[in-house]
């Protein structure tokens, strides 16, 4: 029993300045600032042209969002900061050549929102950020 608990310690020395030691990555894609999103849309009225499959940019986020409708009643809700954050402030816009994907002005990421947001090309490694959204009756809520 003791021999098995010095080893435990031995190992735990051992590995520990390997577990403290910073990533050699940088945090891109965390350091986006957080800013309170607080958004209701009526579905009918202020959604009702936004078919399957469409988007729709709206204020809010750090630098918009871009609203994207999978099905009648899911949406998803993304800012349209590219994850490239420090190194630029760029909203991303609409590729006009291939429907559902945004890309990076400056960095030329693309990023496919039909799959989660996640990048498709270019130097951005993470998803775009993701809001919550929800359906109560006929209200969508965009929130954080």
């Amino acid at each position: 029993m003791i021999h098995s608990r010095q080893l435990y310690i031995s190992l735990l020395l051992i590995l520990s300045p390997v577990l403290l030691l910073p990533s050699c990555e940088s945090n891109k894609g965390q350091l986006i600032p957080v800013v309170r999103v607080d958004i209701y849309l009526l579905l009918y009225a202020e959604l009702g042209d936004l078919g399957i499959g469409s988007t729709k940019l709206i204020a809010g986020g750090v630098n918009g969002i871009v609203l994207y409708r999978e099905s009648d009643l899911e949406f998803f809700a993304y800012d349209r900061t590219c994850t490239l954050f420090p190194e630029h402030d760029e909203a991303v816009i609409e590729n006009p050549d291939f429907f559902g994907v945004f890309e990076c002005p400056n960095c030329k990421s693309t990023f496919l929102l039909m799959n989660g947001a996640e990048p498709n090309s270019g130097p951005a490694r993470y998803p775009l950020v993701q809001y919550a959204t929800s359906i109560q009756g006929d209200v969508l809520h965009i929130y954080n």
